[in-house]
């Protein structure tokens, strides 16, 4: 079983993380050809209208996050019956939510005013949000059977569809900016696409488990029904937290600074969100494999786990955070020009912002697994508040610097703190006291390696493609080789680098019989 959860999780991270590599590239190229037909303003509009969807997203009240631990204990148990029920239940659901997405979302429509600081001169942009809105509800609609797959361990096969849809889409919209450059074509297409991908993932589900096809099932057992609405109504409040503090930004500065400077800074969100995306497909890949190990071996193994993979979890976020830190201002000036740029204080707190933010994965996937959802349910609000209070007060002072030191600042005095110690005291039941000595342990590595690695890369210049690439590889490089001197002698590193050495010659031994 173990060595099945390996293999399940290898083939998953692999699948996921290279076909999130190849979509931002593909999405890269689809930004640049967006900014060069229509322009910062349609480009803050896009940055605002996603945020506000993001807001609405809401509506799934965390559901996305609950179907997959309903569905671990299961699934393990090859339980079809109960698979069959709970999925029955959460079709009518999602196709709830899909339809409250769509009244609500089009009942913000006279408030855009309200949002917007500098209303801009765009045709039609009432009918341009009421497309982002129906947007987000059609991609509701048939998604649940999504959930069954991943859940399987078999997330590898939802990445390449989506993979496929999306570079389709990618081709598509690129086609319509060159030749039309209409805004609510490029809409239109995403919308299509979205609702045929839904559709094939639920066919292909469908195929896998035949079970599924079963008209009659039989009804959601009350203890059941009990622990989803329990569980639903704290991932609410988990789900407000992460939503509003993620994407009030945009909002903000919308309000208190101006429409083309939520455009500016949603250039440099791309580029983090994107990171983001690549970098969770490895943890979401394993957290169907989590969620097999909490449900099958005992609080000390999962805890043996948890640190192995939090410092691969270090490892990566501090990596990209000190690549954003010496890299972010050169790629946006050789991508779209120094009209563009964000002062340094900015880069900054986004690529701290970027840190602190990710070192939360792997709890947050060891928390999800054993459906710790009830504990702390109340943490998301206080962030919520200081937030939004935080970022409102100093946006007047230090401007969007202002808005993410609220963030930061929201994020430091509960999530940090809070999440890992729940993980620790109720699913391992042990002190969390290693994991913040620990976590204090790899911020002075932070600080330490951020500091020597922008001295020696601040020398190259920043000219030309070539100078920057020459920047990238040398931040790489030092990163990398001070870490593992650092860390060489470790059981954790040991671990993985014996786990790494093995897949490797199992690769190469395969390569050669053939």
């Amino acid at each position: 079983m173990a060595e099945s959860r390996t293999q399940n999780s290898i083939r998953n991270s692999t699948v996921s993380i290279v076909t999130q590599v190849l979509t931002v590239c593909i999405n890269f190229i689809v930004k640049t050809v967006f900014i060069h037909t229509l322009g910062s303003e349609y480009l803050g509009v896009n940055g605002l209208f996603s945020n506000i969807i993001t807001m609405l997203s809401l509506a799934d009240l965390g559901i996305g996050v609950a179907i997959p631990y309903s569905l671990y204990k299961p699934l393990a148990e090859h339980d079809t019956e109960k698979i069959n029920i709970l999925m029955k239940f959460y079709a009518k659901v999602y196709n709830v939510i899909g339809v409250f997405v769509l009244l609500v979302g089009l009942s913000l429509t006279p408030f855009l005013g309200f949002i917007i600081k500098d209303m801009p001169s765009i045709p039609a942009l009432p009918w341009i949000y009421a497309l982002f809105v129906i947007h987000s509800a059609s991609s509701y609609f048939f998604v649940y059977k999504r959930f069954l797959i991943e859940s399987d361990q078999k997330g590898y096969i939802t990445a390449e569809i989506i993979f496929i849809f999306s570079t389709i889409l990618s081709i598509l919209q690129i086609i319509l900016l060159i030749t039309t450059k209409n805004y609510i074509l490029f809409l239109l297409s995403s919308i299509f696409i979205v609702v045929i991908q839904n559709i094939y993932i639920s066919h292909k589900a469908m195929q896998l488990y035949p079970f599924l096809k079963q008209k009659k099932v039989g009804k959601m057992d009350p203890q059941d029904i009990h622990d989803i609405k329990k569980n639903v109504s704290a991932l609410l409040i988990y789900r407000v937290g992460n939503v509003v503090t993620n994407g009030t930004d945009n909002i903000v500065i919308s309000k208190y600074i101006g429409l083309v400077m939520v455009g500016i800074y949603s250039n440099y969100l791309l580029i983090m969100n994107s990171l983001t995306l690549i970098l969770n497909q490895l943890f979401n890949a394993i957290t169907s494999s989590i969620g097999n190990l909490v449900v099958t071996t005992n609080g000390k193994r999962s805890a043996n786990v948890y640190e192995k993979l939090n410092l691969v979890n270090f490892w990566l976020y501090a990596l990209c955070s000190i690549c954003l830190l010496v890299l972010f201002n050169p790629f946006i000036q050789i991508w779209i020009g120094k009209e563009y740029l964000l002062p340094f204080n900015v880069i900054l707190l986004l690529a701290f912002n970027f840190y602190i933010t990710g070192m939360q994965s792997v709890t947050t996937s060891f928390r999800n697994a054993y459906g710790l959802f009830w504990k702390a349910k109340y943490r998301p609000l206080v962030m919520i508040a200081i937030n939004l209070i935080v970022s409102i007060i100093l946006v007047h002072f230090m401007g969007i610097a202002g808005v993410v030191l609220g963030t930061i600042i929201s994020r430091l005095v509960t999530v940090a703190w809070i999440d890992p110690y729940i993980v620790y005291h109720y699913g391992f039941q042990q002190s969390a006291k290693h994991y913040f000595t620990k976590y204090i342990y790899f911020l002075l590595i932070l600080i330490g390696t951020t500091f020597f690695t922008y001295w020696v890369v601040n020398w190259i210049p920043n000219k030309n493609l070539i100078w920057f690439f020459l920047k990238a590889v040398l931040c790489f490089l030092i990163v990398n080789v001070l870490f593992y001197f650092l860390f060489r002698k470790s059981e954790d590193f040991k671990y993985f680098y014996e786990k790494i050495k093995s897949e490797i010659s199992s690769k190469i031994n395969r390569f050669r019989h053939v």
